[in-house]
């Protein structure tokens, strides 16, 4: 499979597959209602939007899957449970806290909703850097 500045392209791919789908659940089925419900927006607001957006959070996946596997390949990680707790390590010291910055300065200070994006953030990082580390 071809590389891409050292990264394995399918692992990349599958990497944000998994997180979309990931997201889709979280946000979609599991934590739904509930992230509605914190975060002032309605079931109503979402209808009608373009398909696009969902194409676009895709295409953040792929970006975010890409940077994770690029450094992991600087880090020579390829095995699954050291590429699981890198990826649990930069969650938790990168994504968790710029996700932190809107529960900071934002009005209503939702710890609920701030959880619920931070875990999905954990998840999704550890669960990508396992996929990445599949595909060396």
């Amino acid at each position: 499979m071809p590389k891409l500045a050292g990264v394995n392209v399918l692992g990349v791919v599958l990497a944000a597959l998994a997180m979309w789908i990931i997201g889709y659940v979280w946000y979609g089925l599991v934590f739904g209602d509930a992230w509605l419900a914190t975060s002032g927006y309605t079931a109503e607001m979402f209808e009608g939007q373009s398909p696009l957006w969902m194409g676009a959070g895709l295409l953040l996946s792929v970006v975010l899957s890409f940077g994770l596997g690029w450094h992991m390949n600087q880090k020579n990680i390829s095995v699954l449970k050291t590429a699981a707790l890198f990826g649990l390590w930069l969650s938790l010291l990168i994504g968790v806290p710029l996700m932190a910055y809107g529960y900071v300065y934002s009005p209503g200070h939702s710890l609920e909703l701030f959880m619920i994006n931070a875990s999905h953030t954990v998840v999704t990082f550890v669960v990508a850097c396992s996929v990445l580390s599949l595909f060396d």
